[in-house]
């Protein structure tokens, strides 16, 4: 099969040209129109990767309680995500009871699906302090047997897991050594406690300027030690969560390759303005803010693709491009997607001029 006459937006460039795709996978691609779909006037970029996100259209993987309702969610979600672009995602807890994470370990390790790799644990190992919308019942300290075990269950497919690393420091090496990559976040580090995790092994920061330490002058803390050190640092592109000048400096700082878009998404994303869940939490969404009773922030509605036009309107195509597919599917191993290359999985995402989606390929097949 051939999409061509496209604009396509590969690694650094953008070409008018063709994809040629055979048994799920990019073949060949060719600048040129050849015989095959004609995209005439549409943008063809990689699927979406969304490495934090909790749920999406009335279902998530927080606010259940057994194996069967966990894996009927996911598989509901993927369906909601992919009209949105996103081909890959990772199912995110929150702190909550030791019975329901290993539900949802279970649930992860039963799912035999390339959109679905794995699993982030958002927790429970975070600081009470800077908990955010997550109940703060359910925080505990890092345990190692409970990890163990968690990774047992999900069949290797923790992918990551948001710490507080003030909570431990030497843990954060054992997660590294488990294959798991331990990311900072909700945490009420200083700033030489943050640069510890780093070189322990932490390899990102969970969605910077939220639920953290703020920064001062005098008190740095783990935003200035992320962006001196983290390699990859999850930002919330909704304009809400993060002011949108805020984000510009943070690229002018780092630069687009250690940046990991994500949607911190939840139940309410797609849906009206009403009351919700987040894990064992009650939220409200108004004008598609989630707060929690306190006012606190609880997730965000936002989708990938509007990630992708807000990050686009601040950055080009193909950097905004790296931030939502390329690096999120680097930070967690995933070297088989994240880019329109040869030998790369065909989850291709077509736009209109406008940027909104108008067709999905997952596997080389044209989803919708």
């Amino acid at each position: 099969m051939k999409l061509t006459n496209v604009r396509i937006i590969a690694p650094y460039r953008e070409f008018i040209g063709t994809i040629e795709i055979e048994e799920g996978k990019i073949k060949r691609i060719k600048e040129g129109k050849e015989e095959g779909e004609n995209l005439e006037g549409m943008i063809a970029i990689p699927g979406f990767v969304d490495i934090h996100t909790h749920g999406i259209g009335g279902y998530d993987f927080t606010s259940w309680d057994n194996k069967e309702d966990f894996i009927k969610n996911m598989l509901e979600m993927k369906k909601i995500y992919l009209k949105h672009g996103v081909t890959t995602f990772l199912p995110t807890t929150v702190t909550i009871p030791k019975e329901n994470l290993m539900e949802a370990c279970k649930a992860i390790g039963e799912i035999e699906d390339e959109s679905i790799p794995g699993i982030h644990l958002e927790g429970p190992y975070i600081s009470e302090k800077h908990a955010g919308a997550q109940d703060t019942r359910y925080i505990r300290n890092p345990d190692v047997k409970e990890i163990k075990e968690c990774l047992e269950l999900s069949k290797g497919k923790i992918k990551t897991i948001t710490v507080a690393p003030e909570k431990d420091l030497d843990f954060i090496s054992v997660l590294s050594k488990l294959g798991i990559h331990p990311s900072v976040g909700h945490t009420d580090a200083d700033y030489d406690t943050a640069v510890k995790a780093f070189f322990s092994g932490a390899d990102r920061t969970t969605h910077m300027f939220n639920a953290m330490r703020p920064f001062h002058h005098r008190d740095p803390g783990v935003i200035l030690a992320s962006i001196n050190f983290s390699r990859y640092i999850e930002i919330i592109s909704d304009f809400i969560h993060v002011d949108r000048e805020v984000i510009k400096f943070l690229l002018n700082s780092v630069g687009i390759n250690r940046i990991v878009a994500v949607t911190d998404s939840i139940i309410a994303t797609d849906l009206k303005d009403g009351n919700y869940t987040l894990g064992k939490t009650t939220i409200t969404v108004k004008d598609g803010k989630a707060l929690t009773r306190e006012g606190r922030l609880a997730g965000s509605t936002l989708t990938m693709d509007k990630a992708f036009r807000n990050l686009s309107s601040l950055r080009s195509l193909s950097e905004a491009v790296v931030m939502t597919s390329q690096n999120p599917a680097m930070a967690v191993d995933l070297k088989d997607r994240g880019s329109l290359e040869p030998g790369k999985k065909a989850d291709i995402v077509i736009l209109d001029e406008d940027l909104k989606v108008e067709k999905v390929y997952l596997n080389g097949e044209n989803y919708f």
